[in-house]
C-alpha cells in the first residue's frame, strides 16, 4: 500500500507537469489561451505520456531511459512555470488542511488499499501482464501475435502501465495505474458535485455520478492493469468533459477540438470504444466554417500523432492494420499473422461475448443468439439494459417536447447522445460482454436524467410521463449498484488483514511447462490459462508455440508463423 502511494505520487507529478507543459506550449503556439483545471491537466498528461511511451517503444524498451527522458520536459516546465506551480501548491495545501481535504486523503488511502490487493482480472493473467513485460523488456517485437494472438490486441494502456511500472527501480513490476486513474477521476467528480445544488444544468454532474458508479463496480479490480478498466474510465471522463463544455462554454470550439483529439487517444486504449471519435464531427465542421486553417492543421496533426504510434505497433506486432479485422488486408510481411488466426480470434470474441462459446456459431442471427445471451445475464445486468431502453424513451420524449414547443435544441448534446447510442449498438452487435460497454451503459441513462433535470417549465402531461420514466429508471438501476456495494463491503472485510500494507500484491501465476524455441525457453501453463508475469516469454496456448518460430536468433527479431 505504501509503495502504491509512492508510485501514485510519481505518476501525479509527472502527468501534471507534462499536461501543464503541453497546454501552455500549445497555447503559445496557437496564440490563444487554453485553460485546463487541475485534474484535467493530469488527464491530459496521462494521454500525452501514453503516446510518448508508445513512440518510445518503437525504438527501445520502456524503462529507465524512457522515464529519464520524460523527466526532462517535466523539469523544464517546473522551472518556467514555477510561480504558477507555487500558487497551485498553496491552493492544494489549503484544501488538504480542511475537513474536505481530510475526506479526500481518506479516500486516497482507501483506493490505495484496494489497489494493493484485490482481484487480478482474468485477461491480465491471460495476456495483459505478459504484454506489459514485452514493453518493459523489448518495446516492440515483430510478429508477437504469432506467439499468442492476444498480444496483437495492442492497447496503448499497456504502454502507460509499463512506463510507470518502475521495474528498473523497484525490482518488481508495479501495477498501480488503474488505481491512479480511478482516484483522480473520483476526486474530480466529487469536487464538481460539491456545487450540484447551485447549478442549473446537471448533465455533467450525472456523468460524474456515472464515474463514481463505475468506481464502485471496479473497486476490487484497481490492482489489475486491465485495458477494459482504463478504457471505461476514460470514456466516462471524455463524456463528462464534453458535457461540461456544452454547459459552461458551448462556443469554445478549441476545447471541443482538444477533446476530439482525446477521443482518438481513448480509441487506442481499446478498439471497441473507437466510435467515440464521432464526436470530432462537430469541432471539425465549426473550424471549417470559421476557416481556421491553422487550427484545423494543428488539431489534425495532434490527432495523427496520437493515433499513428498505435497503428504502427498494430502492423509490427500482427502484420495487420487493425487486428482482429481481416477485412483490411494491406500488408505481406513474413511476420504477418495467418488470416486463420485472425478469423478464429474474431469469431471467439464475438461468440463468447454472446454466451455461445463456439466460434462456429459466429454467423447465428441476432434474433437467435440474443435470447440466449439475455438469459445468461445476471438479473442486475438485465435491469441495467432495461434502464438504457428507458433512457432512450426519455430522450425521445424530451426531444419531441422541445420540437413541439419550438424550443432551442442543443445539437451538440444530440451528437453526444447519438455517439453514445452508436457505441452501445456496436457493443451489442459485436461483443456484448457487459464489461466491454459498461461506460456506455452507465452514461446513456445518467445523461438522460441529467438533461431531464435541467428542463424548463413544461406542460403537465410531459411532467407526468417523464417523471414516471425517471422513477422507473431509478428502481431498475438500483440492483446494479446494490450488488456491487455488497460485494465491495465483503471485499474489504476479507482483505483487511492481508499482508499488503507495504508492497503490492503480485500478479497471479501458475505451474509452467518449458518449450524450446531455437534455443530459447518459452513457457506455457501446464493446465488452465494463467501465464502471469514471472515466467517470460510465455504463451497460454502451447499449440501456438509449436507452430511459431523465431525470425532470427533472438526474441528481439520477432516471430513468424509456420501456418
Amino acid at each position: 500500500m505504501i509503495i502504491v502511494l509512492l508510485n501514485w505520487m510519481y505518476i501525479f507529478v509527472v502527468t501534471w507537469l507534462i499536461g501543464l507543459g503541453f497546454i501552455k506550449g500549445l497555447s503559445h503556439f496557437m496564440k490563444k489561451q487554453l485553460s485546463f483545471s487541475f485534474f484535467n491537466l493530469i488527464l491530459c498528461g496521462t494521454a500525452v505520456s501514453t503516446v510518448y511511451a508508445q513512440i518510445f517503444s518503437l525504438i527501445g524498451k520502456v524503462g529507465f531511459l524512457a522515464n529519464l527522458l520524460l523527466l526532462v520536459p517535466c523539469i523544464i516546465t517546473a522551472v518556467i512555470y514555477r510561480t504558477f506551480i507555487c500558487n497551485y501548491c498553496k491552493v492544494i495545501k489549503k484544501v488538504m488542511l480542511s475537513w474536505q481535504g481530510l475526506f479526500y486523503i481518506g479516500l486516497i488511502f482507501f483506493v490505495a488499499f484496494c489497489t494493493s490487493r484485490g482481484t487480478i482480472h482474468t485477461d491480465t493473467s491471460l495476456y495483459h501482464a505478459q504484454a506489459i513485460r514485452w514493453y518493459e523488456e523489448y518495446g516492440v517485437v515483430k510478429g508477437l501475435g504469432n506467439l499468442q494472438w492476444h498480444f496483437a490486441y495492442n492497447s496503448s494502456y499497456f504502454a502507460f502501465a509499463a512506463l510507470f511500472s518502475l521495474k528498473f527501480l523497484c525490482g518488481r513490476s508495479l501495477h498501480c495505474t488503474t488505481g491512479f486513474i480511478a482516484i483522480i477521476l473520483m476526486l474530480w467528480s466529487l469536487c464538481r458535485l460539491q456545487s450540484f445544488f447551485i447549478r442549473r444544468h446537471h448533465m455533467t454532474d450525472f456523468c460524474c455520478i456515472a464515474i463514481l458508479f463505475y468506481a464502485l463496480v471496479n473497486l476490487v479490480g484497481c490492482v489489475s492493469p486491465a485495458s477494459d478498466y482504463a478504457t471505461m474510465y476514460m470514456v466516462l471522463y471524455l463524456v463528462a468533459r464534453w458535457s461540461e463544455t456544452i454547459e459552461e462554454s458551448p462556443d469554445d470550439i478549441d476545447s471541443f477540438a482538444l477533446l476530439s483529439v482525446f477521443s482518438g487517444y481513448v480509441a487506442t486504449l481499446k478498439l471497441s470504444a473507437g466510435l467515440v471519435v464521432l464526436l470530432a464531427i462537430l469541432p471539425l465542421v465549426c473550424l471549417i466554417k470559421a476557416r481556421r486553417i491553422k487550427s484545423i492543421v494543428t488539431y489534425v496533426v495532434l490527432g495523427l500523432v496520437t493515433v499513428l504510434p498505435f497503428i504502427v505497433r498494430n502492423i509490427i506486432i500482427s502484420g495487420w492494420l487493425l487486428y482482429p479485422f481481416a477485412a483490411i488486408d494491406l500488408f505481406h510481411f513474413d511476420w504477418k499473422m495467418p488470416v486463420k488466426y485472425v478469423n478464429i480470434d474474431s469469431a471467439t470474441i464475438k461468440t463468447w461475448a454472446r454466451c455461445l462459446y463456439n466460434p462456429q456459431l459466429v454467423d447465428m442471427p441476432f434474433g437467435e443468439w440474443f435470447p440466449i445471451w439475455w438469459n445468461e445475464q445476471e438479473r442486475y445486468a438485465q435491469m441495467l439494459i432495461i434502464t438504457n431502453v428507458l433512457a432512450v424513451v426519455l430522450d425521445g420524449a424530451t426531444l419531441l417536447h422541445k420540437i413541439i414547443l419550438k424550443a432551442k435544441i442543443s445539437w451538440n448534446t444530440v451528437l453526444l447522445n447519438v455517439c453514445l447510442l452508436s457505441c452501445s449498438a456496436a457493443w451489442m452487435i459485436l461483443a456484448p460482454f457487459i464489461r466491454y460497454g459498461l461506460a456506455f451503459l452507465l452514461a446513456v441513462p445518467l445523461i438522460s436524467i441529467g438533461i431531464w433535470m435541467t428542463r424548463e417549465e413544461v406542460g403537465s402531461f410531459y411532467k407526468l410521463f417523464s417523471g414516471c420514466v425517471v422513477f422507473v429508471m431509478f428502481f431498475t438501476l438500483t440492483p446494479y449498484w446494490d450488488h456491487y456495494f455488497s460485494d465491495d463491503l465483503l471485499f474489504i472485510k476479507q482483505n483487511l488483514f492481508q499482508p499488503y500494507y507495504v508492497y503490492q500484491k503480485e500478479y497471479d501465476t501458475s505451474p509452467m511447462e518449458e518449450y524450446d524455441m531455437n534455443g530459447i525457453t518459452v513457457y506455457s501453463p501446464t493446465e488452465g490459462d494463467i501465464t502471469g508475469y514471472e515466467y517470460f516469454p510465455a504463451s497460454t496456448y502451447d499449440f501456438m508455440i509449436h507452430t511459431t518460430v523465431l525470425r532470427g536468433s533472438t526474441l528481439k527479431e520477432g516471430f513468424r508463423s509456420l501456418e
